[in-house]
């Protein structure tokens, strides 16, 4: 899932991990995982401590990818700062990283963290990070998560500087990313595609002319918002059809400010604006297929 920037979005540096802490508050799990999927993501969720410490863990996806969005919820996390370096670690070879902590509020769960993740630690690449991919030696077809390289993934510690650090036993990991991957596929025949036909995909359709769309979605940030300094996240998924032509197009909430009013409405950009080379096959041949993109609104 490639990310549109509707303003600028600042990243973090430097962050103290759950090492150089000997406090630790540890939760362990008090719930089994559970499955939904909605009409337009799958989401798996555990819950994790009792009473007073219960805190939610949760993994989403917008449409098939390599990563997921992942989200931390609870009473430990309370002292936890925005705008401060914070740092994720999984366990076992997992993935971890810093960020700069955009706090979030989730329902009786109270204060939230969240990240993005392939959960499984990448391997390095060669590559330069401005080439672009080579869809011959590796097709798009259908992303997944990599479930049997997260199977000795047991826990998630999350940090700042500053503050007590707070680690979740999630258990191995491989059976909540195997259920998701078949989420996601169920998910993409729900949309009214052929899974098999979608696995044929080599290159993803490609906006063309991305910045001037993006200009055309930042010059319409809602002005209420830019007042009262409101921020929000959204996904945006197209069909695209076999000419590069928008089918059709869904903007979904997922977190933003109350009374977020979006009066130039992002998909409208798209559709007045885009110019679109359509996904293709091995054999060069086209194939309509959905295009997602996240649209991060950020007050610099």
């Amino acid at each position: 899932m490639s990310t549109l920037l509707a303003a600028t979005c600042l990243a973090g540096g430097n962050a103290a991990s759950a090492k150089d802490d000997p406090e630790l508050v540890l939760l362990e799990p008090s719930s089994s995982w559970n499955l939904d999927m909605g009409e337009h993501k799958c989401r798996i969720a555990r819950l994790f401590g009792e009473g007073e410490n219960k805190t939610i863990f949760m993994i989403d996806q917008w449409d098939p990818s390599k990563s997921a969005q992942w989200t931390v919820a609870g009473p430990a996390l309370e002292k936890y700062r925005n705008g401060r370096d914070t740092s994720f670690e999984f366990s076992g070879g997992g993935d971890s990283g810093e960020f700069e902590l955009l706090g979030s509020f989730f329902g009786e769960f109270g204060n939230a963290i969240q990240s993005s993740s392939g959960f499984v630690a990448d391997e390095p690449e060669d590559d330069g990070e401005d080439e672009k991919p080579d869809y011959l030696a590796n097709p798009r077809s259908l992303p997944a998560l990599d479930a049997k390289g997260a199977a000795g993934i047991e826990w998630l510690t999350l940090s700042q500087r500053g503050r007590t650090p707070v680690r979740l036993k999630l258990g191995s990991l491989e059976a909540p990313l195997a259920a998701m991957n078949v989420c996601m596929e169920d998910l993409v025949e729900f949309w009214g595609f052929d899974v098999e036909e979608q696995r044929k995909v080599a290159s993803p359709p490609e906006v063309t002319n991305m910045p001037k769309v993006v200009r055309e979605v930042a010059e319409r940030y809602p002005e209420a918002a830019l007042r009262r300094g409101a921020q929000a996240d959204f996904h945006i998924r197209m069909t695209i059809d076999t000419q590069g032509q928008i089918e059709n197009c869904v903007l979904l909430n997922q977190t933003a400010a109350d009374n977020f009013e979006l009066g130039g409405h992002p998909c409208t950009a798209f559709e007045r604006y885009a110019k679109i080379e359509p996904a293709r096959d091995k054999e060069g041949q086209p194939v309509r297929t959905y295009l997602a993109n996240r649209i991060v609104y950020r007050i610099p």
